[in-house]
């Protein structure tokens, strides 16, 4: 039986597809965490997963949790590093671990798939006038692959992922926040114009395993591509409407400029300032991510949950 290996099996992205994997006989999940006496890994052991020990950080650990057949990463988050080294340090950080997780799967013979989290090549595309550290830097690692393992970068197929949505309710600097005086109003301030799309991948919790399943699935048809979890492209006043259809509430958008939401949040305003205004130009990600293996050659259009279902998900937390 074929192991798949996922990379953060405990968080979000990694949990999803380990959740994915578990429902189908065909794969037996090995989950990579730090903590694997912590309690979110227990609980995978308790359902079945093989729960091994790897670090990002250290390629040794890497090389002996990656006895594997098939290897997917599940994503490397380097969010909390944003405050402590700044953008561009905390991207050189997340490309470091990214670039460790290849050299130690090209040392795995029994490689047969590479699933690499990743975004789109922000800076790249807009000519360097517009760049998103956190998607760069990502990017960046991937075409170090491709420059200097082209053998894993032929097995290799890129997993981008769209804004979550579940943001509105998790993060502090995404909430709806409710008017003062009134109890029926909210409001929603980001640094992005009203009609600006916004790439969501929606309920990132399923999703991402049924992406990932898909992929697996498509076996050497997915090598080389990319795969985009958009399943919805919602401006933010749409998205403010569709807050306030689920949650009975009046909600509205406002566009706040990059200086003072970056005053209010810091470094890491900053960081999702510039990534909603690259967005701003380039709303489409499937127009500059090269060669795209579609939901439907994927087997998962139909599986999927959009934004409208994952607020009603939701709705108990929203206000």
């Amino acid at each position: 039986m074929p192991i798949v290996c996922v990379l953060g099996a405990t968080g979000t992205q990694g949990g999803s597809v380990v959740e994915a994997l578990l429902k189908n006989p065909k794969w037996q999940v090995r989950g990579l965490t730090r903590n694997v006496n912590g309690a979110a890994a227990r609980r995978l052991v308790s359902k079945g997963v093989e729960v091994v020990a790897a670090d990002a950080d250290d390629e040794a650990s890497l090389v002996k949790a990656f006895e594997v057949s098939i290897f997917t990463d599940g994503g490397v988050t380097r969010r909390a590093e944003v405050f402590k080294v700044g953008r561009d340090g905390a991207g050189e950080a997340e490309k470091q671990q990214a670039l460790n997780i290849a050299r130690a799967a090209v040392k795995t013979p029994t490689l047969q798939h590479y699933v690499m989290s990743s975004l789109p090549p922000a800076g790249k595309v807009s000519g360097g006038k517009l760049k998103v550290p956190h998607f760069d830097y990502k990017n960046a690692a991937y075409d170090w692959i491709k420059d200097n393992l082209p053998e894993l970068a032929q097995k290799t197929t890129q997993l981008w992922l769209g804004w979550y949505p579940r943001n509105v309710v998790f993060v502090p600097m995404m909430k709806f926040a409710p008017m003062p005086g009134s109890d029926d109003a909210y409001l929603l301030a980001q640094p992005s114009k009203p009609e600006s799309v916004l790439p969501s991948s929606d309920d990132v919790n399923h999703n991402t395993g049924v992406m990932v399943e898909g992929i697996l699935e498509a076996g050497a048809k997915a090598y080389g591509k990319v795969a985009v979890l958009v399943t919805d492209y919602l401006s933010w006043a749409d998205l403010a409407k569709l807050w306030g259809k689920v949650t009975g509430k009046t909600a509205v958008y406002a566009e706040l400029s990059d200086e003072a939401f970056a005053k209010v949040w810091g470094v890491a305003g900053e960081e999702i300032g510039s990534q909603f205004r690259w967005s701003e130009s380039f709303p489409s990600w499937e127009d500059v991510a090269g060669e795209v293996i579609t939901f439907e050659e994927l087997g998962v259009k139909e599986k999927l949950i959009g934004t409208e279902d994952l607020l009603n998900s939701l709705k108990a937390k929203l206000v």
